[in-house]
C-alpha cells in the first residue's frame, strides 16, 4: 500500500510541477485517507531565465494529501524541517 502511495505521488509531482529527483520522506494514514510528505529537486526559475543552460536545482518541500482511493485531493509547498533551518 505504501509502495502504491508512494508512486502516485511521485508521478503527480512529476506532472503538476514538473519535479525533478523526487524523495519521499514521509507517509502517514490520515483521517479517511492520506499524507506524504515528498522533498523536491525544483530547476531554479530565476538562474534559469538569467541563463538556459544553468542547471541549479532549489529543494521544496511538498504535503500531499490523498483520499481512501488514493486521488490526490489537495498539496502545497511545505516548510522545512528543522534540521535544514538550522543548517
Amino acid at each position: 500500500m505504501i509502495s502504491e502511495i508512494r508512486d502516485k505521488v511521485k508521478k503527480f509531482l512529476k506532472e503538476t510541477i514538473g519535479a525533478e529527483g523526487i524523495r519521499i520522506i514521509m507517509v502517514e494514514k490520515d483521517d479517511g485517507g492520506w499524507v506524504a510528505e515528498a522533498e523536491v529537486a525544483e530547476k531554479n526559475q530565476y538562474l534559469a531565465s538569467i541563463k538556459p543552460e544553468y542547471r541549479v536545482f532549489d529543494k521544496s518541500h511538498y504535503i500531499i494529501k490523498l483520499n481512501a482511493d488514493l486521488e490526490v485531493t489537495s498539496y502545497k509547498r511545505g516548510e522545512k524541517s528543522e534540521e535544514e533551518k538550522e543548517a
